[in-house]
């Protein structure tokens, strides 16, 4: 049990000082990375393969080394965003050095010149992935860190996510407010990227506190740190849903752009639907809020799994013509982003800040990178399954005619999905943590 001494190193700002400035500034940073995200997850592998005519097999090859760099990256540096003291503060140095490959890498990964080949990719994609988690993760673990209310923190997670949708939301409609196709598009997008991602930068140095003094006690090894996480049971019983959920999202997020283009056949709704999306995740936002307060975070998640889940099953039923009902099911599908970003993350700062007033030790930037390093994997998935299988069955010049090579795709896109959903489902279902009711502990608070 922690001293009321210790408990006062750790604490963070006092509950009720979270004001729409210092969320504003707090997360206005999101955006761009939220951008850069979309552009990277959407429209950066059809644009390689297909417009830059390096195949899919090849671009979903150099895009798993890319997140494979980051699964290693990322516990690295969030140990050392965790261990380091600086006169300010253990997160601002990282950044600092972050926002500046950051914004090199998006301009090189975003305006290839003429003839840029498989090597040009895997660079321009290995710095970005690398300055990206030295800008991210130690921003990241800031919003775990700034109050030291259960409620709060899940306003911070939201006030995250209303930018990282309002950023998802611009990047997806930025096609059509140029009325470019997607490859005219990505310079516009890559100045937009790093204009913001200046601004918030500059925004969170000058107006976020920083919330844990340099810590005092011993620094931890970081193996002896992983390996703590790694007995962790609360941590395992959350990372365990968290990831299967995102390899769900993978699947369905990575083969969008295909399957508006081939199976809905409207390549010129590619804009609208994918910005329908996020827009639909910032509509919901205050619904599941709202069930997060009556039936608790795991509870409000779980709902968005099973929402989401109805929404896959449906989405093959429906082809070319079938825009309404399409945009609907996206519409739908959009809506539990929400959950699935602000839920988790919410219920991960529970965690780090119980066990920093307990340990009297930072470790919110190792927790965090771990949970970004699941994510990340998660994304590898569709890139190394769907994507060298699809071109080896010929996607692109046969799904119009033949019907296996259309079901073998939507088995990718909402099949697996289904799957993944429905096993991390299950996982909440078995934790012993999770079945708590709201006034039992964290994860319903």
């Amino acid at each position: 049990m922690a001293s009321r001494g210790s408990t006062a190193k750790v604490r963070a700002t006092q509950v009720g000082t979270l004001g729409l400035p210092l969320l504003f500034a707090y997360g206005l940073l999101t955006m761009p990375l939220a951008m850069s995200g979309l552009v990277l997850l959407t429209y950066l592998p059809t644009f390689y393969a297909i417009d830059m005519g390096l195949g899919l097999a090849v671009v979903g090859a150099a895009a798993v080394l890319g997140r494979l760099l980051d699964v290693v990256t990322d516990p690295f540096i969030g140990y050392l965003s965790d261990q380091t003291r600086t006169r300010f503060g253990p997160r601002k140095p990282w950044m600092a050095a972050g926002v500046v490959g950051f914004c090199l890498a998006i301009w090189f990964l975003l305006n290839p010149p003429e003839g840029a080949g498989v090597l040009y990719l895997v660079l321009a994609g290995a710095g970005y992935f690398l300055f990206l988690t030295l800008l991210d993760v130690p921003y990241s673990s800031v919003g775990l860190e700034l109050s030291s209310d259960t409620r709060e923190r899940t306003t911070l997670a939201s006030a995250k996510a209303v930018f990282q949708v309002a950023g998802a939301i611009l990047a997806g409609f930025f096609p059509l407010i140029l009325a470019v196709p997607i490859a005219g598009a990505l310079p516009s997008l890559a100045s937009t990227i790093i204009a913001l991602a200046i601004a918030g930068f500059l925004l969170f140095v000058l107006f976020i506190p920083v919330p844990h003094r340099n810590a005092t006690p011993p620094r931890v090894g970081a193996r002896t740190a992983i390996r703590f996480l790694a007995r962790h049971c609360r941590f395992r019983e959350l990372l365990t849903p968290f990831a299967l959920v995102q390899t769900g999202n993978a699947f369905f997020s990575g083969l969008a752009v295909l399957y508006i283009t081939f199976i809905l056949a409207a390549p010129a709704l590619v804009g609208l639907l994918i910005g329908l999306l996020f827009l639909a995740t910032a509509a919901l936002l205050p619904v599941w809020q709202f069930l997060a307060a009556r039936i608790g975070k795991a509870g409000a998640w779980k709902v968005g799994i099973m929402t989401s889940c109805a929404a896959f099953a449906l989405l093959p039923l429906f082809g070319p013509g079938d825009t309404l009902a399409i945009a609907i099911l996206f519409f739908a599908v959009g809506s539990t982003f929400g959950a699935d970003a602000v839920m988790p993350t919410s219920m991960l700062a529970d965690i780090a800040y119980a066990d920093e007033v307990a340990q009297d030790r930072r470790q919110s930037g190792l927790f965090l990178a771990i949970k970004n390093a699941a994510s990340k994997l998660a994304f590898v998935v569709p890139l190394a399954v769907a994507f060298p299988i699809l071109d080896l069955i010929g996607f692109e010049a046969r799904v119009a005619d033949d019907s296996t090579v259309r079901s073998i795709f939507l088995l990718f896109f909402a099949g697996l999905p289904i799957a993944f959903k429905l096993s991390a489902l299950a996982a909440l279902n078995r934790s012993a943590a999770f079945s708590r009711s709201p006034a039992e502990g964290p994860w319903g608070t």
